[in-house]
């Protein structure tokens, strides 16, 4: 870990980008210690969350990073609202904590966090770790809860700290982002020009939006057995190998180097670096935003190929219809949800560990915690599984222990309850 004042590290370019990041912001190490057992909690809790600490202090970064070994210890950013929003992007910073609220960092550093939308939370006085309002910063914060022990409130375990930062940083924060641009980017327009009755036409030769499942389902060629590939150990399991599938629904691309199962036919992500690498097959996005990033990608793409691409909320309203609160599904939920809804003779699930496989969290990944990332938990997302595969009337074979045993528990409670 680097603990100098460089450049790089004022930049936030040190390491691997983090899934998420929560950041701490102060110079007291005695409100650094304050925070010490919510730290570790969020450590234990969420691994896949990285916690950032700042200080302007070498000697103090230094103590720091004796003290949180588990956490990445840098200098602040320097305060231009430029390089602080650099620095935000390159640790994918979602949340800030202000661990001496009275102490307040530079002016740059509060507008740009306003300005990408990241929800602060703040201590109370003292350096107490709970999280507080009324505090000398409340008009600058967004989004602060809890009350202070000396107004009768509630204070917090550090569990229950570690919790509540979690679901701030599990807030989708694209939304607001784009919301507050001034003038729509060019992912927008194509994506209106896809959608449009008379104009989409124009662009079909480039850019082809489905808007039903049975336009989807002439798309992939009417299939009638889909096997859906989630990136857990088993969807590398030798039980696939003597399968047959007419259509194959994957998740993301980090399975593409591995050599097994890589021309699928549709392709749930939202990101970028899927969006490029791959061109032939149709991708299931999950928001607007989404699909502007495939749109203006594909459309634009050295390729042959068109780019092709669904909203799956809109194929698969189930997804809007649970009860997801702070959190939202992964991009496997919404390719089960979505194979459901096309109603095939057969469907074929495997990859779906809910991260308990012993082998880890994916093929050939022993570094990796073995954990959902933040935006998501295993018990929302195995709800909504179990409810979207209670609807399926087909054939099913799931494969991979975890979500096979959950479905089998799931099946035998109303037998269960009838007893």
């Amino acid at each position: 870990m680097s603990l100098s004042g460089g450049i790089r590290e004022r930049l936030g370019l040190t390491g691997a980008r983090p899934e998420r990041t929560l950041w701490l912001i102060g110079e007291d190490r005695a409100a650094f210690e304050a925070l010490a057992p919510a730290i570790a909690a969020m450590r234990e809790r969420h691994p896949r969350t990285e916690v950032l600490l700042t200080s302007r202090d070498a000697v103090r970064r230094a103590r720091l990073a004796e003290r949180f070994p588990s956490c990445r210890v840098l200098p602040p950013p320097f305060p231009v609202g430029r390089l602080v929003r650099l620095f935000i992007r390159n640790r994918n910073i979602r949340t800030a904590l202000l661990a001496e609220p009275r102490a307040a960092p530079p002016d740059a550093v509060m507008r740009t966090l306003a300005r990408m939308a990241i929800p602060v939370a703040a201590t109370t006085s003292g350096g107490n770790p709970v999280l507080a309002r009324g505090t000398a910063l409340a008009g600058a914060i967004e989004t602060v809860f809890g009350t202070t022990p000396e107004a009768g409130g509630e204070r917090l375990s550090p569990a229950d700290i570690a919790d509540r930062l979690r679901n701030m940083i599990a807030r989708d924060l694209k939304p607001l982002r784009q919301e507050a641009q001034a003038v729509p980017g060019i992912g927008a327009a194509l994506v209106w020009l896809s959608r449009h009755p008379g104009l989409a036409g124009l662009i079909g030769w480039r850019l082809r939006r489905y808007t039903s499942l049975e336009e989807l389902r002439r798309a992939i060629g009417a299939p009638q057995t889909i096997l859906c590939l989630g990136n857990g150990p088993s969807s590398e399991d030798p039980a696939l190998d003597g399968l047959h599938f007419d259509a194959l629904f994957r998740v993301n691309h980090s399975w593409l180097d591995r050599g097994k199962f890589t021309e699928p036919d549709v392709v749930f992500t939202g990101g970028k670096p899927t969006l490029r690498a791959m061109s032939r097959p149709v991708f299931g996005v999950m928001t607007r935003y989404a699909e502007e990033r495939c749109a203006q990608i594909r459309t634009f793409a050295l390729s042959l190929h068109p780019g092709r691409y669904f909203n799956a909320r809109e194929l698969a309203p189930e997804i809007d219809a649970f009860a997801w609160e702070h959190l939202r599904p992964t991009n496997g939920a919404s390719m089960i949800a979505v194979a459901v809804a096309l109603a095939p003779a057969r469907l074929i699930v495997a990859g779906i560990d809910l991260f308990q496989h012993e082998a880890g969290s994916y093929p050939g990944d022993t570094t990796t915690p073995n954990a959902y990332s933040p935006g998501h938990s295993r018990d929302s997302e195995l709800a909504f599984l179990l409810n979207v595969l209670s609807k399926y009337r087909g054939e099913l074979i799931i494969i991979g222990a975890a979500l096979s045993a959950e479905w089998e528990r799931h099946r035998a409670a109303p037998r269960i309850a009838r007893a």
